[in-house]
């Protein structure tokens, strides 16, 4: 039997939805259902491996969807088989328990009926399922449209992973060897940096931290990151140190993006005009561009990896197409629901929140990744 966690789960759960209800919806800019606006979906395309590509196509005029392997047709299944089947599983991902779990053995069955060779498509690029559309307003029909699946089974997904070079660099003006030492053993009941307890120790000490750039991607040596952001819009690595800032060193509590944004520009450190307007407008297209493949640690070319947008799962199973072309809604619906999360300090994860001394100067970084709800 397959054991997945409950994320993973989630990609096949949407393929076994689409392709039996033919239909799916689109959310507004606040993840809501709007009721009159969905596509018809004509095909579900599962891109399994680069030599096996698994079709589901839906004729909205009938009941049966035709599975295809490679373009070559194996065999019809009842809509309504896939329809049972995803109400299935979905009740099986809500009651699974542990980091991974099998499914009830009639799902297993019609998965290995219905070619799920493999649970999770290997696509080279962010799009976990392709769609082909027919806009029942227009009857405009899109091709091979490509989404990223996001369950709200497990975990809330993560937009911006967390990468060393995403760090940003401080220097640590009048420090020494012996304050580095303080700080660096701070720790918390667990023996892990207790990293809010460093940063109020380095200001207590009389210290105020200057931003210094970013972290350097090792593969390159150079700040990749900051070089991406400015690409969106230079001021852009301002804003990002900013919201690190007001959270470790301003003890900003919230970790909300509209609410720290809404900090910055009450700060407005790049000394703009209209900055209740630039600030967010800033963050978005971060987002966006966080959206559409860019990272930290490799040079973006501005080029998005998905093209058509999220497909959200919400906890009771309700399918949903954030729609990227429409960008406004799509990038107010991240802004809207995205939020800070500080993850490990680890030299292998995060590596962030210790003094570290390069040619006679000190130096001490802070990190981020970025999930939303």
């Amino acid at each position: 039997m397959t054991k997945l966690n409950k994320g993973e789960w989630g990609e096949p759960y949407v393929a076994l939805r689409l392709a039996g209800d033919g239909r799916l919806y689109i959310s507004d800019e606040n993840g809501n259902k709007i009721p009159d606006e969905w596509m018809n979906v004509l095909e579900v395309i599962r891109r399994e491996t680069a030599e096996r590509t698994v079709t589901y196509g839906r004729d909205p005029e009938t009941t049966m969807v035709t599975v295809k392997v490679n373009g070559d047709e194996c065999m019809l299944l009842p809509a309504s088989d896939f329809l049972v089947a995803a109400n299935t599983l979905a009740a099986d991902i809500g009651s699974g328990k542990g980091s991974s779990f099998d499914v009830s053995e009639s799902v297993q069955k019609f998965l290995s009926i219905a070619e799920f060779l493999h649970m999770k498509a290997k696509s080279k690029d962010k799009s976990d399922i392709y769609l082909t559309t027919l806009d029942p307003r227009t009857s405009i029909q899109r091709q091979e449209i490509g989404f990223s699946v996001k369950t709200k089974f497990g975990q809330n997904p993560t937009l911006f992973n967390t990468a060393r070079a995403s760090a940003v660099r401080y220097r640590l003006p009048s420090f020494d060897r012996a304050r580095m030492e303080k700080v660096n053993g701070i720790v918390n009941d667990k023996g892990h940096a207790a990293v809010m307890d460093r940063c109020e120790e380095i200001l207590a000490g009389g210290c105020s931290p200057v931003y210094d750039g970013y972290a350097l991607a090792r593969r390159v040596g150079c700040e990749v990151f900051k070089d991406n952001l400015d690409l969106i819009d230079p001021r852009l690595p301002i804003v990002i140190e900013r919201l690190l800032w007001n959270h470790f060193f301003g003890a900003q509590t919230s970790v909300d993006l509209p609410v720290i944004v809404q900090q910055v520009v009450e700060q407005n450190p790049c000394d703009i005009a209209r900055p209740e307007v630039k600030y967010p407008y800033m963050v978005k297209a971060f987002l966006y561009a966080a959206y559409c493949g860019m990272t930290a640690s490799t040079f973006w070319d501005g080029r998005a990896e998905v093209n058509g947008g999220f497909i959200t799962v919400d906890e009771n199973g309700q399918v949903l197409a954030h729609y990227a072309p429409e960008s406004e809604a799509f990038k107010g619906y991240l802004y809207n629901n995205c939020y800070l999360e500080f993850p490990s300090t680890g030299k292998d994860h995060g590596d962030y929140a210790y003094v570290y001394e390069v040619d006679g100067d000190f130096y001490f970084n802070l990190n981020f990744q970025i999930r939303y709800r």
